[in-house]
């Protein structure tokens, strides 16, 4: 987290404006909740990949995405694929209640969340969370032998992380998604607008707890 402050901050000196912002950092990892130092953030390693230093990212370099004539920015993770984390009162940050599936769905609503949080903070600037879809990529380095084998046995049936990438781009270019707002997109670069259902009531909830952990860096 503080690396990504340092990032953003960075960039914001330049004041320039800034066309494209594309997240797509991560883990794939079978290990149960794991903080980071305290001196990074405390956080669990795997939701800060996955979400906390996204949204540092997303909200820091707003600005600079509203100086581009067409800014926008893309989360890659599981758009429109995951669901509902309903623990988002109790345990925000999965710090009492962390299993490998609240782990992926509190990523994926939480991306969905903060694209539609920051698309009315930065009028003008297109918010997108997508899902690439099942690509043949270096993913799961960090899984267990065994486990890992598996993974690239799978991975021969996945599509090419060139034409992933290219369907992810279309959100980058497409007049579909010109002029602000926010966008759940599929495997296809096509916008669907799938949320779950406890999006709207969600939202204002997770993302004061968002901006209570941003403050921090």
């Amino acid at each position: 987290m503080p690396a990504c402050r340092a990032l953003a901050d960075d960039l914001l000196k330049s004041e320039a404006p800034l066309d494209y912002l594309v997240l797509t950092q991560g883990m794939a990892t079978l290990q149960g909740y794991t903080p980071t130092p305290p001196e990074k953030g405390g956080l669990d390693e795997k939701l800060t990949l996955h979400y906390y230093s996204r949204a540092l990212l997303m909200d820091a370099l707003g600005p600079l995405l509203q100086k581009s004539s067409d800014g926008r920015c893309l989360s890659v993770l599981s758009g429109g694929i995951h669901s509902a984390y309903a623990g988002y009162v109790e345990d925000p940050d999965l710090s009492k209640g962390y299993s490998l599936t609240n782990a992926a769905n509190l990523a994926g609503f939480y991306n969905d969340i903060a694209a539609d949080a920051l698309s009315s903070a930065y009028p003008g600037v297109s918010f997108a969370h997508a899902s690439p879809g099942f690509v043949a990529t270096s993913w799961g380095t960090e899984m267990p032998a065994v486990v890992k084998a598996l993974v690239r046995l799978l991975q021969n049936l996945g599509r090419s992380k060139e034409d992933a990438a290219e369907y992810m781009f279309r959100s980058l270019y497409h007049d579909d998604f010109k002029g602000g707002g926010f966008y759940i997109v599929n495997q296809y670069g096509e916008n669907t607008g799938t949320l779950t259902s406890l999006h709207k009531e969600a939202k204002d909830t997770v993302w004061s707890h968002t901006k209570e952990i941003l403050a921090k860096f």
